[in-house]
């Protein structure tokens, strides 16, 4: 019965994978794959999937415009969000230039820019699973603020929350982030450190430049006639943070009924305009909600842009209250959320916030009607979070930022050897305990990995399994999650492009694997290895010598496998198989 079960999950989950929209463009980008050369006179910009035109790509793209006139910038836009993103170009006066040009979200001409443009720009992660950074390509990540809320591994869900960002991370030459407290996270909760190849850019955030001098004339007078306050007037903005965990939007209505109330309380202060920015995950529902309509604000402006004419900010745990320190201007902080802190969790004390915080509505109208009565109590923790947070956003950040992505990146060095482990489907069967023992022992010596297969996780016989593997080794290794379905025999050349896909273009000093059968998922895992220890397995064999692999030794039943023979590398390789040894 269980196994009737799964294989009709198994079935339906196939077919909706190939109904997904991006089946089509990633069949598409893979043909092209190797066929067209790139252009370093191309910079593609990817800000969440198409949905916007802002934050520190697009501050750089005009550093670009201005210094580098050569330049032809490619900008990714979803059909629905396309006038937005046209209103965004007139704004800054740039709607007429030839040297930017708009594609369509998975589009033909959006795989073409993607495979061939010498910079690839994104804020977060390029959502869809597509994109592999060909070796000519510099992918340069601005991430999209510094995080209260915890991130990666360190927050419910965290490891299939996570999986397309860690590939993504892995992927990236330069990873811009404002400040070292970041960097720490990402290193440590997104798993970079013992495995990241690129580079980690601390150098201030280039939306903040905004922040840190006068906005221009021409955006300063069309900003005041686009939200039409009175020179008396004070401005508030609420912009409340998305509380899921990174798999789920729960409790959407509730949430949307407390930002009205909230903002409505707001709104009765004399003086004072309100105005509203949600999360991204709420912008359609908000959009649909006509009780929102008053403190909605105009799409052609980016939330920095609105951060410098907003007097007080209204937030939970929103990144935005990091780039709101460079102002100096006061913050609230108002969470709305039942037990957000056991749900998603924080990184710092909400004893230490640079301004008060507080649950009840009432109270945050009496502290929003006077900010005067209580900065004071908060000038030293306001202090104390500008020069730990924002002290590199000068005004000239993204100066900075574009001279870094010219120069070489270092070689990367890491203290231990890296090792990607085969977890399969990560089931009893597939992945049993003397895996996880085998995960737990490695981690004492080497960077460990696990390499698992997705399909198995809508049945929920296999998805229990699954998760128990996850939270018996997440602790000590990371886990990279193939997403790939089951359709025509793999060639080398898409193995290998597949094998990078997965586990974002990472070569493994080892790759083991303990599994007796052969799979589809292992064609893929052993193209990422430099060497292979794996059990006899006669197409497992068949498979290596098509990549130009050589067996070196047997063992205990293990194979030694390497591209081209390295005896310090086979005297290594005698530890780890020691290893095995122990756990069998």
């Amino acid at each position: 019965m269980k196994r009737s079960r799964y294989l009709l999950a198994d079935y339906q989950w196939v077919q909706a994978r190939r109904a997904e929209n991006n089946q089509p463009a990633k069949l598409y980008y893979d043909q092209h794959y190797d066929q067209w050369p790139v252009n370093q006179n191309v910079a593609l910009y990817d800000m969440r999937d198409g949905e916007e035109l802002d934050d520190s790509p697009f501050m750089m793209l005009r550093y670009w415009l201005k210094e580098a006139p050569q330049m032809q910038h490619v900008i990714v836009v979803k059909e629905a969000e396309r006038n937005k993103v046209t209103s965004v170009l007139h704004f800054w006066q740039l709607d007429q230039d030839q040297r930017i040009h708009l594609v369509p979200y998975l589009s033909t001409d959006h795989m073409r820019a993607l495979l061939t443009a010498g910079y690839v720009i994104s804020n977060a992660m390029i959502f869809s699973d597509i994109f592999v950074k060909r070796a000519q390509q510099r992918f340069i990540n601005t991430w999209h603020g510094t995080p209260l809320k915890k991130m990666g591994y360190a927050m419910p869900g965290g490891v299939m929350a996570s999986w397309n960002v860690l590939r993504m991370l892995m992927m990236t030459d330069d990873l811009v982030l404002p400040n070292r407290y970041t960097a720490d996270i990402f290193a440590r909760d997104y798993r970079l450190s013992g495995l990241y190849p690129g580079r980690m850019v601390v150098n201030g955030y280039p939306r903040n430049d905004i922040l840190a001098k006068p906005l221009p004339a021409p955006q300063a007078k069309t900003l005041a006639e686009l939200l039409k306050v009175g020179s008396t007037q004070r401005v508030i903005l609420y912009a409340p943070t998305w509380s899921g965990d990174g798999t789920t939007i729960d409790g959407q209505a509730q949430e949307l009924d407390t930002y009205y109330q909230a903002l409505t309380a707001l709104a009765k202060i004399p003086m004072t305009r309100v105005f509203f920015r949600p999360h991204p995950y709420f912008k359609a529902a908000v959009k649909a909600d006509q009780r929102f309509q008053p403190y909605r604000l105009p799409e052609q402006l980016g939330t920095n842009d609105i951060l410098t004419r907003t007097d007080l900010l209204v937030t939970d745990y929103s990144s935005i209250f990091f780039d709101f320190l460079v102002t100096k201007r006061p913050i609230i902080f108002f969470d709305s959320k039942e037990n957000y802190q056991q749900m998603r969790g924080q990184y710092l004390s909400l004893t230490t916030l640079p301004g008060p915080y507080t649950r009840d509505i009432d109270t945050l109208k009496q502290l929003a009607t006077n900010p005067v009565a209580w900065q004071a109590k908060y000038q030293q923790q306001y202090s104390d979070f500008y020069a730990r947070f924002v002290k590199l956003d000068d005004g000239q950040a993204t100066q900075r930022i574009v001279k870094a992505i010219q120069e070489p990146l270092p070689p990367a060095q890491h203290a231990q050897p890296s090792v990607l482990v085969n977890g399969e489907d990560l089931t009893a069967k597939s992945f049993t305990r003397v895996d996880t023992q085998l995960v737990t022992n490695l981690a004492q010596d080497y960077d460990v990995s696990v390499g698992a297969f997705e399909q198995h996780l809508l049945d929920s016989w296999y998805g229990k399994q699954f998760f128990k593997a996850v939270d018996a080794v997440q602790a000590v290794s990371r886990i990279f999650i193939n997403r790939d379905i089951v359709g025509q025999a793999l060639t080398v050349s898409a193995a290998r492009l597949a094998g990078r896909r997965m586990v974002g273009g990472i070569r493994f000093d080892y790759v083991i694997i303990r599994q007796a059968a052969f799979s589809r998922h292992q064609q893929m895992l052993l193209t990422t290895a430099r060497t292979v220890i794996m059990k006899e397995q006669g197409e497992r064999a068949a498979w290596l010598v098509k990549l130009g692999f050589s067996k070196l030794r047997t063992q205990g039943g293990y194979e030694v496998w390497q591209v081209a023979a390295d005896e310090k590398t086979l005297s290594a390789t005698q530890h780890l198989l020691n290893k095995l040894e122990e756990v069998e």
